[in-house]
């Protein structure tokens, strides 16, 4: 009796251990995912500096990388764009190819959030009414195990180089 008891302490604590160690593996896939699509994204604006509406645009262009990589996160950028302090004109959130521009309310979820954030340098040693922007990229992951998803939802943030006179369909 005393051996069967032990072996089932035993089988208890190896299932244990796989189950964290799938867990584990699953949080991390999804975590180098989410910096895979991140980049991807950052990368896809700084080629067509900006939002352009050429074909394919900026979003179409988006839309397939992230279709090839097989992204389905969402997440809130409610939350996300009021911390930043962003009004209703200069953050987005995306789900494929359709956006929305400001608006997010608590329950609207996107695959991600691009924040504009505008400057303009009008000092007399530069071009006059030069005008420049970043954008910031947030991306969602969260612990999935195929459609499973397991614990609450984690972002990644980024953001692109100073980019000058960017083409935007987006914010205008």
């Amino acid at each position: 009796m005393r051996e069967s008891i032990g072996t089932a302490w035993i089988a208890g604590i190896v299932m244990t251990f796989i189950a964290l160690f799938s867990s584990y593996l699953a949080f991390s896939i999804n975590y180098s995912k989410s910096f895979r699509v991140k980049d991807g994204i950052i990368e896809r604006i700084h080629k067509h500096n900006g939002f352009d509406s050429k074909s394919p645009s900026t979003l179409q262009d988006i839309d397939s990388f992230i279709a090839s990589i097989n992204y389905n996160a969402k997440g809130n950028c409610y939350k996300i764009c009021t911390d930043e302090g962003m009004d209703n004109k200069h953050y987005a959130g995306i789900t494929g190819t359709s956006y929305t521009i400001g608006n997010a309310t608590k329950d609207k979820v996107y695959n991600y959030c691009i924040m504009k954030v505008s400057r303009s340098d009008s000092s007399s040693s530069r071009k006059a009414d030069m005008t420049s922007s970043y954008y910031k990229v947030v991306v969602f992951y969260s612990l999935q195990i195929g459609n499973l998803n397991i614990g609450g939802t984690f972002r990644t943030s980024g953001e692109t180089n100073t980019m000058y006179y960017p083409e935007d369909v987006i914010f205008k």
